[in-house]
């Protein structure tokens, strides 16, 4: 079977898709957490210096790392970009996948297992597991139910 799900530098995307969902690397909650836990630690005289060090991680880290985009998903496709090849990103098309499954790491980053009609199988990492099985929820028809490791 012919599919048109393949692997892309990311200027070869298609043109002016529109963007539906989005995940993104940084998980800005947490961090904002943190600096909130750091402020309120700092005005306890015990954990003073460990206050400071969590408001600080906090903020460097909300300031200063990378927030870049890890999955896309449009009304016909969904696209992965690969962190391990700058520059390179998976386009799938829902119509190519057979099935897919989410697989839980305890510690380690969550997996997409994706089916596709040929046959194909492709695994990506994960970092919102809400906003990634919504998504395909809502595209593809057939799921293989969650497992845990």
């Amino acid at each position: 079977m012919k599919i048109k799900s393949n692997r892309f530098k990311c200027r070869n995307l298609p043109a002016n898709y529109e963007v539906n969902a989005r995940v993104k690397s940084k998980p800005v909650l947490t961090m904002c957490f943190i600096a909130v836990a750091g402020l309120i630690l700092i005005f306890q005289n015990s954990y003073f210096f460990m206050g400071v060090l969590l408001l600080f991680f906090g903020i460097y880290s909300l300031l200063f790392s990378k927030n870049q985009t890890t999955v896309e998903f449009s009304d016909d496709f969904v696209i992965f970009y690969l962190d391990d090849h700058g520059g390179e990103c998976y386009l799938i098309y829902y119509a190519d996948i057979e099935s897919y499954e989410y697989q839980r790491k305890l510690f380690d980053t969550d997996i997409v297992r994706i089916k596709l009609k040929n046959q194909k199988i492709l695994e990506f990492k994960s970092l919102d597991r809400r906003k990634i099985t919504k998504n395909l929820e809502k595209h593809v028809a057939h799921k293989i139910e969650d497992d845990e490791e």
